[in-house]
């Protein structure tokens, strides 16, 4: 089952504290993915006061890894973040013939900070990710530190059984970034991420604890 997977990466300042578990989390994901069955592309943007796009359409043999490009700065610019990337999939895939198209795609954003820093209206991000998810079936999973993940997963329009607490720690990191593979696997199987599980929120709390 052909998927696409993008990934909206918070690069602001306060991630500098996981900044190594991050980097080897996400390569750790690309390493897992080549060996599922099927197809996967990788998207990465970075975003912190502003948004850039890293790559597009990549498969996961070819992405390039997380590494020296990756330095966190600045402030939070969440939903410029989704905006951008939201559309720019969007253009992608539309741009893609029929027999190369996807028949998942689903969105990931890892941050450790709230909404901060953006241009874009709360209620432009959630009128897109609710359209995205009602008229294309495309799946939003969320990962945030130092907040309550559901409730701001929620206030964007996402499902909040797909959000994650994750701790802001090296070890929380790394188990976010398992966790979250682990959905997307499920999804390259059997078409759907499904939710986080009980199992993945006690690693959190965990992670935590030590």
């Amino acid at each position: 089952m052909d998927t696409h997977v993008t990934f909206v990466l918070d690069s602001s300042g306060s991630m500098s504290r996981i900044e190594n578990d991050t980097v080897g989390g996400f390569n750790t994901f690309l390493d897992d993915q080549q060996d599922e069955p099927g197809t996967a592309t990788v998207t990465l943007y970075d975003f912190n006061t502003t948004v850039d796009q890293v790559y597009e359409g990549r498969e996961t043999e070819e992405a390039p890894p997380l590494g020296e490009t990756y330095s966190p700065s600045g402030q939070t610019a969440l939903h410029d973040a989704l905006n951008t990337a939201i559309n720019e999939t969007t253009d992608f895939i539309a741009g893609l013939e029929d027999h190369e198209r996807p028949s998942n795609v689903i969105f990931v954003t890892f941050t450790d900070g709230k909404e901060n820093a953006s241009e874009t209206p709360g209620d432009v991000v959630r009128e897109l990710v609710e359209r995205r998810q009602e008229d294309h079936g495309w799946e939003f999973l969320f990962v945030g530190a130092n907040q309550d993940a559901a409730l701001t997963a929620s206030s964007m329009g996402m499902k909040a059984n797909r959000s994650l607490d994750m701790d802001h720690s090296g070890e929380g990191a790394r188990n976010a970034y398992r966790s979250t593979s682990e959905r997307i696997s499920r999804a390259r199987r059997e078409g759907s991420t499904g939710e986080y599980t009980d199992e993945d929120r006690q690693k959190q709390d965990e992670s935590g604890d030590s």
